[in-house]
């Protein structure tokens, strides 16, 4: 027995986004549920973790969405390591259990603020070739 019953408000499935098999193996997950559940399913959440590695992403968001869309899955992207939107996750999908949605200063304080320092280029020269011999373009120059 899986230990999944009817009783549970919602199930979340998470999933690595930089590993494809990860994602693969969750038709599998999908299919204990609905045999655990029967009709009475919880409500369902599809979760890609490691947002943190998004440069190393297997995972493409229009392959996650396809597949939240398809199985009636609410969305969503966390970093467990970095706890990126892990709060806001689980606020969402608890108050779709309850019924209600999330207001917009409620989503907004949990998400995170990035702020960058903005670097003026314009007083700096480009980098100038050593050697005159090599080709050069108006785009680049191999140096």
């Amino acid at each position: 027995s899986s230990g999944i019953n009817a009783e549970y408000g919602a199930v979340l499935l998470v999933y690595d986004i930089t590993n494809a098999q990860s994602f693969d193996n969750l038709e599998d997950w999908l299919a204990v549920i609905r045999k655990s559940c029967g009709q009475k399913m919880p409500a369902l959440a599809l979760v890609g973790n490691k947002i943190d590695l998004d440069h190393m992403r297997a995972v493409k968001n229009e392959r996650h969405q396809k597949f939240a869309t398809e199985h009636n899955m609410s969305s969503h992207f966390i970093s467990a390591r970095t706890d990126d939107q892990v709060s806001l996750c689980f606020q969402k999908v608890a108050a779709q259990v309850l019924g209600f949605k999330l207001t917009k200063q409620e989503v907004e304080g949990q998400q995170t603020v990035v702020r960058a320092e903005i670097v003026k280029y314009s007083n700096l020269e480009p980098p100038r070739s050593t050697s005159s011999s090599q080709p050069r373009s108006a785009l680049c120059s191999i140096q």
